[in-house]
């Protein structure tokens, strides 16, 4: 708890950002890995092997943008760093760690940033119901001919889980926030088809409630009604084990690594 709050203290983080929840959400999946350090495994495995597969694909190997970039524990970092003349680390608020791991790769540049863009917005306008929430038009490297390889990392299904909470506790109607999230997701679908090179998204998609004897009695969309693009490998994460959060259910997630959103 000690290390946890000197983390939430010394973090960089804007203001807007602390305020949506970002860094509190990073200190929240450092302490839910630690708890399913073995059950993640393989998810995190299969989510490098992914990136790193398509990453090969490139013919020319200058920039390569990883967005929701996170603690890393998805990101094949080193082999990255040996595969790109420059790697851009892209999240909301980058954990102390990372900025230390970084700092031993020369070709390594972290990028504070919302990829949705609508935080700073957000935290203006939220307690103001006669105002619309703002719209999402992510547009970072869309413009930057170096690109060639972005991952979108197990991400998606975040961008409006957060900012969704922030404005239900200010009183925005249901309404409202399951169109900004609608609005979030779609957004980034559409931004990763714009953006140069080659561009792979991994994302979960799909809730499952599994009951102590393993069965499934419920599935739950977790993008809002967003349809994922293409096809791709799949596999099921075993998100909250069966005892951390409750003895009679598990709570998986079934993902889906595509490797190229333009094919």
């Amino acid at each position: 708890m000690i290390l946890e709050l000197a983390e939430y203290l010394l973090t960089p983080s804007t203001r807007a950002f602390r305020r949506v929840g970002y860094l509190q959400g990073q200190l929240g999946i450092k302490v839910r890995h630690r708890q399913c350090r073995h059950a993640w495994r393989s998810h995190l495995e299969l989510t490098k092997a992914a990136i790193q597969s398509a990453a090969q694909e490139c013919r020319e190997r200058r920039k390569c943008v990883i967005l929701g970039s996170g603690r890393l524990l998805d990101v094949p970092l080193h082999r990255l760093s040996q595969m790109f003349r420059e790697v851009i680390l892209v999240d909301a608020v980058h954990p102390i760690g990372v900025y230390a791991l970084a700092a031993w790769y020369r070709n390594v540049r972290l990028v504070s940033a919302d990829v949705t863009g609508t935080a700073e917005e957000l935290t203006r306008i939220a307690k103001q119901s006669r105002l619309p929430l703002p719209r999402a038009t992510p547009t970072m490297f869309c413009d930057d001919p170096e690109v060639d390889y972005v991952a979108s990392v197990n991400l998606l299904s975040q961008l409006a889980y957060l900012p969704g909470l922030y404005l239900e506790k200010r009183s925005r109607t249901e309404a409202e926030i399951e169109a900004y999230s609608h609005d979030a997701l779609a957004a980034h679908l559409d931004y990763l088809r714009r953006l140069p090179g080659i561009v792979s998204l991994i994302t979960d998609f799909e809730k499952i409630v599994v009951d102590k004897q393993g069965n499934v009695t419920e599935r739950i969309d977790i993008l809002h009604g967003v349809a994922l693009p293409g096809t791709g490998e799949e596999w099921t994460w075993n998100h909250v084990p069966l005892g951390l959060l409750s003895r009679e259910f598990s709570y998986d997630r079934r993902v889906r690594a595509i490797a190229n959103v333009k094919i």
